[in-house]
């Protein structure tokens, strides 16, 4: 237990409770009166408790002393949120500090390798040749706190021949069970450049350079493409491949939105790339998301009663990234499949961290389920034109049933 310079508060943290029995009827906030004692680090704690009752703190402990924490209000009833229905109860505040990499660093993802984490993020241009463009940006941290940004550094100097050379967004990496790595990418498709696809690179070092394979590996086309590449290993040592179809680019004026779904993908523990059966719808917008979900990003907690099932945790962004409606929510199912229940609250939302965070999004998690990298837009917000996104860090400290990880 990391328990450092300890503080007593008299207010009572508001607690979600999720009752897996009562898929239906979702989440519930409700506010208990005990004192409770809290580090400065503050935590989510995600717990699955006794029986059908499971409750999930939000509060998050994030790097560089930022944190989310949920309202403390004791004259709030317990409101039960259908989703997505019902209308939401109050929503949380989220104090926040960072952002870790104060560059336009969008979209990251991360992994552990030994003792060092490696982020990575969404293209950026330079100015000097031979490219104009770091395809995807590194950065480094030795302790998930401080991180270097490895300036003009690229994971993938070259990109797929099926590819437009940019808009290459949203990487992530994995390290296959013989040690090598696989990146995921998406970019601008050659052949239609309005339309993008998933593809995949390959490299024995966890910086690269990774070597792409000359096809995309997803490329609905007839849904619109696909963007936001999660790869994800299950307890049980099965691998997947989480993406968005990116049916909003098909979307005109005046007429009807096109499903976003969320799909998942089982592939080959041996390559991280070849698929087996077809893949799974894990959640799709509604017209409270805007036009569209994205960004998935994959968690699972697990209890110390094994006989229970786990809960998985799908994040996902919703509205344009662009603008201040962005934010991270998050559903629920007991199964990697689903079926998955939102939780009809924000994780992260524009305002919170005393008006610092702006249009929050693209929260990945890592193997462990407990670090999270996610970006904000860089005020002020231009009225048109490109955002600067930059990167912060955050800590999820997990308690299921009888573990005692805080």
């Amino acid at each position: 237990m990391e328990d450092n310079n300890d503080v007593t508060s008299t207010a009572a943290p508001s607690i979600i409770e999720y009752n897996p029995s009562e898929n239906e009827k979702g989440w519930s906030k409700k506010t208990p009166s005990a004192t409770v004692s809290r580090t400065h680090r503050r935590r989510i704690l995600i717990w699955s408790g006794v029986g059908i009752g499971i409750a999930i703190i939000l509060a998050l402990a994030l790097g560089l002393g930022l944190h989310f924490g949920l309202q403390n209000n004791s004259n709030v009833k317990s409101t039960v949120v259908k989703s997505p229905a019902q209308q939401a109860p109050p929503q949380p505040t989220n104090d926040v500090s960072g952002p870790a990499v104060d560059a336009n660093f969008a979209d990251p993802a991360y992994i552990k390798i030994n003792n060092t984490y490696w982020a990575f993020g969404t293209n950026k241009y330079v100015v000097k040749p031979p490219t104009g463009q770091v395809n995807i940006q590194i950065a480094k941290s030795d302790d998930f706190e401080t991180w270097d940004l490895l300036d003009n550094q690229d994971a993938l100097p070259q990109v797929g021949n099926w590819s437009a050379g940019f808009q290459v967004w949203a990487p992530d990496v994995v390290q296959l069970d013989d040690g090598s790595f696989v990146l995921y990418y998406s970019s601008a498709l050659a052949s239609n450049k309005s339309r993008h696809c998933i593809g995949s690179a390959t490299a024995k070092n966890v910086t690269g350079p990774y070597t792409p394979a000359p096809t995309p590996i997803v490329c609905p086309l007839d849904q619109g493409g696909a963007i936001d590449p999660e790869g994800y290993r299950d307890a049980d040592g099965t691998r997947y491949l989480i993406y968005k179809v990116d049916g909003n680019s098909l979307n005109r004026a005046g007429q009807p939105q096109h499903p976003t779904p969320i799909m998942l993908q089982q592939v080959s523990p041996t390559d991280g790339t070849t698929f087996i059966g077809d893949p799974i719808q894990l959640l799709d917008r509604t017209d409270a998301d805007g036009p569209l979900i994205e960004a998935p990003a994959m968690a699972r907690y697990q209890g110390n009663d094994t006989s229970k099932p786990p809960i998985y945790v799908l994040f996902y962004s919703s509205n344009d990234f662009t603008t201040p409606k962005y934010d991270v929510s998050y559903a629920t199912a007991s199964s990697v499949k689903g079926p998955f229940v939102r939780s009809g609250i924000p994780l992260l939302k524009t305002g919170d961290a005393e008006n610092r965070l702006v249009g929050p999004g693209g929260l990945d998690c890592g193997v462990d389920s407990t670090k999270v990298v996610f970006h904000s837009i860089k005020p002020p917000v231009p009225k048109s034109g490109p955002v600067t996104r930059t990167m912060w860090t955050g800590t999820l400290n997990v308690v299921g049933g009888g573990i005692n990880a805080v």
